[in-house]
């Protein structure tokens, strides 16, 4: 039987792929408890950065349409719900409402790429703004279409999006449901940039790259510090800047990043 997500790590870097192309990887009840198990999978292994993708020519179209015929029956499904992943993650320091399938990599301590190599809608747009950093192939195209659906932005995605892209844009994209395109992903800052050849596999030299030069306690920090920035003010975020800057200092990781830059070699840093 065909795994409907799959996890690998090569080089440091995780790659989980959404996979079910026949339907466009498309989200339905078996295939968020495998994302679910992926996501365990991904923040117990050794992998340093997690990049996220799907197979075929999709990303994501979002939520199975069997699964929202279900729903408009009067059904239920297993809906995602916040904190719905705690207790797989004890000891990771982030809020219980991020610990869903769509908003897992907002609560990670390692770094998660989200590759999109096409359509991304619904829940997938969430998915990929809950990563921390995005790349879009060509043929990327997002649409968030609640209202069509008769529905609201999910999971904080209205918090997030916003945070992203500017509340005006985001509006827009959030009240029409309307296409937008690789090219004006890129130009609003949805995504980082569109790589035009070989795309996943630049996308996951850039993830090496990373895994194999920056220290993991460091990244984890960083991303713990945009998060909570995001709800604070400058003079709390320089404070804690400082708090954090005082304590790599006395860490092992520093040392080496110091030694490592002297003798123009790569770090040998030793994990979060």
């Amino acid at each position: 039987m065909q795994a409907l997500v799959t996890f690998a790590v090569t080089d440091g870097v995780g790659l989980l792929t959404l996979n079910r192309p026949e339907r466009l990887n498309a989200l339905d009840d078996a295939m968020h408890r495998a994302l679910d198990a992926a996501w365990v999978d991904a923040y117990h292994s050794d992998a340093r950065v997690i990049v996220v993708t799907g197979a075929g020519r999709a990303f994501t179209a979002g939520a199975d349409m069997e699964r929202l015929d279900r729903l408009a029956a009067g059904g239920d499904f297993d809906i995602p719900r916040p904190g719905a992943l705690t207790a797989a993650f004890d000891g990771i320091d982030a809020p219980a409402a991020l610990m869903t399938s769509y908003t897992f990599p907002l609560a990670s301590p390692k770094p998660v790429i989200a590759a999109i190599n096409g359509p991304c809608v619904g829940v997938g747009v969430l998915i990929a703004a809950a990563c921390d950093i995005r790349f879009a192939s060509p043929t990327a195209m997002f649409s968030a279409a609640f209202p069509q659906r008769a529905v609201v932005a999910e999971f904080g995605l209205d918090w997030l999006l916003p945070r992203i892209v500017g509340r005006g844009i985001a509006a827009d994209i959030l009240l029409s449901g309307r296409r937008v395109e690789a090219e004006e992903a890129a130009r609003i800052g949805f995504v980082s940039r569109v790589i035009e050849a070989d795309f996943l596999d630049s996308v996951l030299a850039y993830a090496r790259e990373m895994a194999a030069t920056a220290s993991p306690r460091s990244t984890r920090l960083i991303k713990q510090q945009l998060w909570d920035s995001a709800t604070s003010d400058y003079v709390s975020a320089s404070q804690r800047g400082w708090d954090l800057l005082k304590e790599s200092f006395g860490t092992q990781d520093f040392a080496e990043g110091i030694a490592s830059f002297r003798e123009q070699r790569p770090p040998r840093f030793i994990g979060a």
